[in-house]
């Protein structure tokens, strides 16, 4: 009894932490992998203004946030500085394929913090947000995120009856 209870209490920390990471591939040039975080992927109530002023509520574009990590590898020069991989959360836009970087961690070897941040904004601008090119690892990451809230949106529907 007091064995099985030890488990349970192992496995319940663990599971409430689980993430479901999907593999994105390895850049063209080897030098680093990405990765998202299927589980962190979810709509945002975030207001975005233009930089010309505010866009009325219902004609802003939606957003997600997500989790990705970013695995430096071979002759990547921030490995070589130290750095072993990197997790962000970013801010999408899905319709206009856009991203902002929320906040970041960088870790060394030993999963020891190196570097974090996280900008002190008050409110965006769409001038914040970066365009990332179809067919690059950020056009990837950011088609990944968008198909993975629908996915998962349309599964939160079925019937399984």
């Amino acid at each position: 009894m007091n064995k099985a209870l030890l488990t349970v209490l192992f496995i319940l920390p663990l599971a409430a932490n689980a993430v479901d990471w999907v593999d994105l591939g390895k850049s063209n040039d080897n030098n680093f992998q990405n990765f998202l975080d299927y589980d962190s992927v979810k709509r945002q109530d975030i207001q975005v203004m233009k930089t010309g002023g505010f866009t009325p509520y219902e004609n802003q574009p939606k957003y997600i946030s997500a989790i990705f990590q970013t695995t430096y590898i071979n002759d990547n020069p921030l490995r070589k500085k130290g750095m072993y991989y990197s997790k962000q959360q970013w801010f999408i836009s899905c319709e206009k394929q856009t991203f902002y970087i929320n906040a970041w961690i960088d870790y060394g070897f030993k999963n020891e913090v190196v570097n974090s941040g996280q900008p002190k904004k008050n409110f965006l601008l769409e001038s914040d947000f970066n365009y990332a090119f179809p067919d690059t690892a950020g056009g990837d990451a950011i088609e990944q995120a968008c198909n993975s809230i629908l996915l998962k949106e349309l599964d939160s529907t079925e019937n399984y009856e």
